[in-house]
Parts: structure tokens; sequence; C-alpha cells
């Protein structure tokens, strides 16, 4: 094996780690989110929330949720394995890179209707797709398209089965290193939104991440987000603005992997908004996760996650008010393939120096 193809084979296991390890999204929930920090992925931003509701009179924050997907910061396991993942990185543009994480959960929510009083509890089944494209302009700047569905189906209310929330957005990335650990994505990112029937809003989202590395195995982040919602697209906020702030921690220890996030969300909505009542949100999670089968299904998680929810700030209103606690459990399978391409173009200049001085 020549020196070259072992430095290449290198940088490309290196871009997989720093992808998983910076990354953004969805979500987006921000989005979300998310909730789906550096170069190569627009799924792993840790805000991936989403703050709407489906009917102006009775909203439901279920069925369009207001918790976070999951961040994924850290997790740098695929389904490919290790020489199928080199046969895709030649075939493929060095300068793409794709996610692809879909999540099948089943949870207990405490109060289904999020209202103040007379909580209903029930089981809810849900399906999370969630695939982000993007293309490195430049070795720190890059653009990207993602889209994620959710699909809640509820043992006991079946009024909220009516629903799919649908969201396609694209975006733009700049990284800013700040040094050996620590590192500031920039985001900027403009959304469309399908909740309900005759309900169609759209969103731009500018955002900041900082990320920083305190072990190899303990990553903490901060994310602060603007949401600035309307009814089409580049309108601005003609129907509320939402500004999110999230800190987050992960902790890897063998094959676990503990993610804890809180963020909090001020909702300030007008009279065109839906619905037209403002109130405030902190949202909290924590994961517990790790593979399926480490050497056959490296890129299947089998995880649980606590979310307790509060709300405050609309006087009651059913929809948003009362605090709900979620406990879900279920499957999660990633599939990227990250851009290589700022990694080879400092190779490359590494070689056209070297070459300079002989």
């Amino acid at each position: 094996m020549t020196p070259l193809l072992q430095k290449w084979k290198l940088v490309s296991l290196c871009s997989y780690l720093a992808s998983a390890f910076f990354a953004t999204a969805t979500a987006s929930y921000a989005q979300s989110a998310n909730p789906y920090v550096a170069t190569n992925s627009g799924l792993l931003s840790p805000v991936t929330l989403h703050s709407s509701a489906q009917y102006p009179v009775r909203p439901a924050p279920s069925i369009i949720p207001t918790d976070q997907t999951t961040t994924h910061i850290g997790d740098e396991r695929q389904l490919f394995s290790t020489p199928l993942k080199f046969k895709v990185l030649e075939k493929l543009p060095e300068r793409m890179y794709f996610t692809s994480v879909t999540e099948v959960t089943q949870r207990f929510e405490s109060n289904v209707l999020s209202s103040a009083r007379n909580p209903q509890r029930d089981y809810v089944f849900r399906v999370l797709p969630n695939v982000t494209l993007g293309y490195n302009l430049r070795p720190k700047t890059s653009i990207y398209a993602n889209y994620f569905m959710i699909k809640d189906v509820f043992s006991n209310t079946p009024l909220l089965n009516r629903s799919t929330f649908q969201s396609l957005s694209g975006g733009i990335l700049q990284d800013v290193r700040l040094g050996q650990k620590t590192n500031m994505q920039l985001n900027f990112q403009a959304r469309q939104l399908w909740q309900a029937r005759g309900l169609y809003q759209a969103d731009l989202l500018p955002g900041v991440t900082l990320t920083h590395s305190f072990t190899p195995n303990a990553i903490g982040f901060f994310n602060t987000q603007l949401q600035m919602r309307s009814q089409s697209l580049f309108e601005g906020p003609t129907r509320e603005i939402d500004p999110f702030y999230t800190v987050g921690l992960v902790l890897r220890r063998g094959v676990w992997s503990l993610t804890s996030t809180g963020t909090l969300v001020n909702n300030f909505r007008n009279r065109n908004a839906v619905p037209p009542i403002s109130n405030n949100a902190i949202i909290c999670d924590f994961e517990l996760a790790r593979p399926l089968s480490r050497k056959r299904l490296p890129g299947v998680d089998v995880f649980v996650r606590a979310e307790p929810i509060w709300n405050w700030g609309a006087h009651g209103a059913p929809g948003l008010s009362g605090f709900d606690f979620r406990l879900f459990s279920g499957l999660r399978v990633t599939v990227a393939k990250p851009s290589i391409y700022p990694q080879m173009e400092y190779l490359r200049k590494q070689l056209r120096e070297a070459e300079k001085t002989h």
C-alpha cells in the first residue's frame, strides 16, 4: 500500500469522525432541529425544534411536536462496512455529502393535548425519517437541502391521527475554527412546512452553534436560533418570531452514549399566527443509546429517551399549557457519506508544498 493511499484512507476515516462530531437540520427542530457540528452534515444541528399548532381553536403540540430530534454528535457509526465505505467514496463526488437518519419509536405521553387541567395520557407510535443532501462550495462553506417527516399514530386520541408533518428546506453552512477543540458553525435555512390541510407556513432560520470537545468522549455544545414564521417563504416574521436557546452534552463510554440537552423557546405570536397566542416552553432530553449489534449493524442504534416539557405564559390555553412527560424507546438507523473535499484539499496543499521544497 503506497504512503499516499494510506494517507487518503486515514483522511477519509477522519472525515467520517469529524462530520459526525461537528455537523447540523435538520433539526432542524428548529427544527428543527432539529433538534437533526462542523462542516459536512446539515443533519446534526442540536436544535431541531418546531413550535407551532394544528388548530387555531385547540392547538395540539403532539400533532406538530415541540420535541427534539437527537443530535448524533460524536456518533461516527455507519451502516457501511470499511471496504464498502471506501468504494462509495471512490464512486461519489468528493464534495458531496448526505445523511439519512430514520427513527421508529413508541412512547408514553402524560399530557397529549398539553392542557393546564385534566391531562390525558396516551400511547404513541412515531416514524421520523430525516434526509440531508449537501455540497461543499469551499472547504468550510457548503449548501444543503433537507427533508423530514413526522407521522404519529395515537392509541386513544384518534383526532390527532389526521395530520402528517412534513418539512422541506435549503440552507448554507459556514464553519469557523476557534481552536483545536472548539468549532463555530453559522447556518441559515429557509423552510416550507406542511402541517395540516389548508395550513401553510414557512420559516427563515438563522442560527449559530458552538461545539467544544472537553475530551474525545465528552462533547458540549450551545445553539441559538431565530425562527421567523410567515405564510410564504422570505416574508419575514409576519406571523411569529421565536428564539431558541439550547445547551447540551454528549458522553460516550464504550458502545454506550448519553445525550443530555435543554432548550428554552420563547414564542412571540401576533394575530395572524396559528395559533395567535404567545407562550414559552422548556424542553429537556435525556437519551441513552447503543448499537443493536456493534459488528453486524453498527449504524442501527437502540435507545430510550426521557423528555419533560414545561409550558407557561399562554394563560391556560389548550395545546400550549401544562406539563408533559414523554418516554420514548425505539430504533434509529443511520447512513451517511461525508464530504472529503476539505481534507483532500488540505492533503493536496501539503503535497504541493512538499514538491516545491524538492
